[in-house]
């Protein structure tokens, strides 16, 4: 397996579990202007999506100016609520860690905005191990529109051939194809194994941890696997 310099991970999912937290939060701005909440279960197939599409569908609303008003207000309670909301997946935090240790350039790229996940990163004291953060307001568009990921390889320092990007939905695989960048699949409950193309992610993984000793070379493992 190719040995990456570098590893661009998308956040809601992938390395935080924090899908109940966007579906509170959604629901939360719905009712704010005046839509009924939705119930969870219904929300989930939006969550990965454009803040405005995930409201679209948890309203029904179709009108621009309005999903942007909405839109604007999801921001902010996400700057205000989510980095106490969220928690992490277990191995993650060591995972980064020995990432770092042994020399790889990270990366975290979200929709979400930046000090929303830098906060949920400095909360858990995990901004240590990130070298790049890209937010919504770093990219020219939301993904799957490859400008993010471009962004944030020129911002590590790196070739996008020298990266891998790791994300648990649709989205973060096109995403991926249109940068022409390599990509793995974190299977979470977001996006079932056989949606994604076969033939195009190299990878597909349970756990962050997974990810890291598979992707990365012997060494990595041996990390990973001792302590």
């Amino acid at each position: 397996m190719k040995n990456y310099k570098g590893i661009i991970f998308d956040f809601d999912m992938t390395l935080a579990d924090t899908a109940s937290v966007i579906i509170t939060l959604l629901n939360q701005v719905a009712e704010e202007f005046g839509y009924p909440a939705m119930e969870p279960h219904k929300v989930l197939p939006a969550v990965g999506y454009g803040h405005e599409i995930m409201l679209s569908h948890v309203t029904g609303e179709k009108e621009k100016e309005k999903l942007h008003r909405m839109g604007e207000r999801y921001r902010q309670v996400c700057r205000e609520r989510m980095p106490d909301m969220m928690e992490y997946f277990p191995d993650v935090p060591d995972s980064l860690r020995r990432l770092k240790e042994r020399g790889l350039v990270l990366g975290v790229l979200s929709q979400k905005p930046r000090d929303a996940l830098t906060g949920s990163l400095e909360k858990y004291d995990l901004r240590k191990y990130i070298d790049v953060v890209t937010g919504c307001e770093d990219a020219p568009a939301h993904k799957p529109d490859p400008g993010g990921l471009l962004i944030s390889a020129k911002a590590m320092g790196l070739l996008k051939e020298q990266i891998i990007f790791i994300g648990d939905h649709l989205v973060d695989q096109e995403t991926a194809r249109g940068a022409h960048m390599d990509f793995a699949a974190m299977v979470r409950e977001t996006t079932k194994k056989e949606e994604f193309d076969p033939e195009f992610v190299k990878g597909f993984y349970g756990t962050v941890g997974e990810a890291v000793r598979d992707l990365c070379g012997p060494d990595v493992f041996a990390l990973v696997r001792k302590g």
